[in-house]
């Protein structure tokens, strides 16, 4: 169950504003969507889609962190 205040709503233009990204970065629709909220709320970027995603955006080197999940340095086992 994910935390209430971690969802936001989105609508239309947020949708229509993130499409930009598809182009610039050269990744699926869907991906530019995870990709707009992490730039606007400068969070860290994590995904288990490394070649189509990950590598992609890490190319055009964007002013967020961006990792695949087996780079994530803040995660440590025990």
């Amino acid at each position: 169950m994910i935390n209430p205040r971690f969802l936001v709503n989105r609508d239309k233009d947020f949708c229509v504003s993130a499409y930009d990204l598809c182009s610039e970065y050269g990744i699926y629709a869907i991906d530019a969507l995870y990709l707009k909220v992490a730039l606007n709320y400068n969070a860290i970027l994590v995904s288990l889609d490394k070649k189509d995603f990950i590598d992609r955006v890490k190319l055009r080197n964007p002013p967020i962190e961006v990792y695949h999940i087996s780079e994530f340095p803040y995660f440590h086992q025990d």
